[in-house]
């Protein structure tokens, strides 16, 4: 009852309540001066206020960077840029489930037969109105030979039909029933453009601000479009997003008040947010993870043995400790985190084991072994820090291995996917078959471990179509126990996602997606 009466009192400071009437109000229902002060700055902080001139913070850019939807890589700046001026069609809210972005709503078949109903009267920043060609022109630029983004690609590749019923519907056809579409479609790199458009450069979406300028690897400048198509998102006239790879930097220009958010503050000084006045700290457990990808199809990781001694090799613990200073769990060599349905608990968890690793690295044929390890902060923020770690705990296990310091700019570009064995930050995604699906098959071309098996492939095509959740549990994690095994991914630690920012800003329930709330913290936050 007294929970019910506090609910109906803050739900009136949304329809125009003073704060002289609501405080009166709460005297007379027994409320002391102090809790109806806190319930009024809370409601008003809650209600999304219009205007101002956000600055923001993120790592992860480059000079490579596009607006390219098939030349992206995922990180943290060129996506937060992106999805301020583009839309996908769907979003993925605090608890993993798809909600309407341009898709108004969705209907699928039991035969993998979808019809998309699109929002009406969404418009470009030029003026022109959106319809289904532009969607299926947009997604249909996926299945370019050269797009380099795999789990789009996968994606739309499973179309066996894709085009337009009238102005307002999509109808796609599925090669493969899967019935976690309506959340694919909410990949960053599904953004929708003009039909026959292909400058993407130009920033002409249907998101919340208009692209004023961008240059990689700096800066993304933009300012609100007038008409924009929701209301609950968009609050600020002006965003300005800005690369800054030292986490350092970050926190002084937060400090200072240059800045209004940061993302990934340094987790070592991020308690200082949490106690400095004026600032916050949001941490959110989620599907960010860290690993350390060593190629199967490069030597010396060629053999399966020497990758299992390596995993037995990694203190995880030390490194939640030490580099995430607490801010985290230990992962099991699995992209899925524990909280994801048809996780696979059943499998032993791998802890620091000299023994077991100097074990698998005689089963290779090996006493020792001289190992490289490229590592840069422009990874994670402590990947440098982590891959010490590494150095010391493998050494007492017959592993030496040398950290190979690289800049962080053109790390995605230079040492991803090209070097034997590289540290690698994932943000998750919403569903066990998304994660593993668009980057652990053997086609993927982010498979950054070279793991290719093809009862897994298999296992993944047959459970995405399985409608049994109990038949789908036990195919997930077969193909989970198959990874465990056999792959060169050593998931070693499970990241909370940390944003620092001033008490100026407010914003609703975090997203768990990915970091910087699913990359759409300047679409979805305001000034209180």
């Amino acid at each position: 009852m007294e929970n019910d009466k506090l609910a109906r009192l803050t739900a009136r400071t949304k329809i125009g309540i003073s704060r002289r009437d609501f405080m009166r109000t709460t005297a007379n229902a027994g409320l002391s001066a102090a809790m109806a002060g806190s319930l009024w700055t809370e409601a008003q902080a809650a209600t999304p206020r219009k205007g101002g001139t956000l600055k923001v913070a993120a790592d992860g850019g480059a000079t490579t960077d596009t607006f390219n939807p098939m030349q992206m890589n995922g990180a943290d700046h060129p996506t937060l840029s992106i999805l301020s001026s583009y839309d996908t069609l769907t979003e993925i809210d605090e608890n993993g489930a798809p909600q309407p972005s341009l898709a108004e709503s969705w209907e699928g078949n039991p035969d993998g037969t979808w019809a998309i109903k699109l929002r009406k009267g969404v418009e470009f920043h030029d003026g022109k109105t959106l319809t289904a060609e532009d969607v299926v022109w947009s997604l249909k630029q996926q299945l370019d030979k050269n797009n380099r983004v795999a789990e789009a690609q996968q994606i739309v590749q499973n179309f066996e039909e894709l085009r337009a019923d009238g102005p307002d519907t999509v109808l796609i056809k599925q090669k493969e029933v899967n019935f976690d579409l309506p959340t694919h479609l909410s990949s960053f790199a599904m953004i929708i453009g003009k039909e026959g458009n292909g400058d993407w450069s130009g920033g002409i979406g249907t998101g919340p601000y208009v692209k004023e300028d961008w240059q990689p690897g700096i800066q993304y400048l933009g300012r609100k479009f007038a008409n924009f198509y929701r209301d609950d998102q968009g609050h600020f006239d002006e965003v300005e997003i800005l690369n800054i790879s030292d986490p350092g930097a970050r926190m002084s220009g937060l400090l200072s008040n240059t800045l209004h958010a940061i993302g990934s503050p340094e987790t070592k000084t991020a308690g200082r947010l949490a106690n400095a006045p004026g600032f916050e700290l949001v941490q959110v457990s989620a599907t960010q993870h860290f690993t350390c990808d060593m190629r199967a199809d490069m030597d010396p990781f060629t053999s399966a043995e020497l990758r299992r001694a390596v995993k037995w090799g990694i203190n995880r613990q030390e490194i939640v400790d030490k580099v995430l200073s607490g801010y985290g769990t230990i992962g099991n060599d699995l992209p899925i985190s524990r909280g994801q349905q048809f996780y696979n608990d059943q499998l032993e968890q791998r802890e620091y084991d000299p023994d077991k690793a100097r074990y698998h690295l005689k089963q290779a044929g090996l006493e020792n072994i001289d190992l490289s390890l490229a590592a840069s902060d422009g990874a994670f923020g402590g990947a440098v820090d982590a891959a010490v770690l590494m150095q010391n705990s493998m050494g007492g296990a017959g592993m030496n291995v040398k950290v190979d310091r690289r800049p962080a700019d053109g790390y995605w570009s230079d040492v991803w996917l090209k070097m034997p064995w590289c540290m690698v930050y994932w943000n998750g995604r919403p569903t066990v078959d998304w994660m593993l699906s668009s980057t652990y098959t053997s086609e993927s071309d982010w498979n950054s471990s070279a793991f290719r098996n093809e009862t897994f492939d298999n296992l993944l095509v047959a459970a995405r179509a399985e409608s049994e959740e109990a038949n789908r549990r036990e195919m997930y994690h077969e193909a989970q126990r198959i990874f465990w095994e056999e792959s060169g991914t050593a998931v070693f630690a499970f990241a909370n996602i940390l944003i620092g920012h001033s008490e100026k800003l407010a914003h609703g329930p975090v997203g768990v997606s990915r970091r910087m709330d699913d990359s759409r913290l300047p679409r979805r936050w305001w000034f209180a």
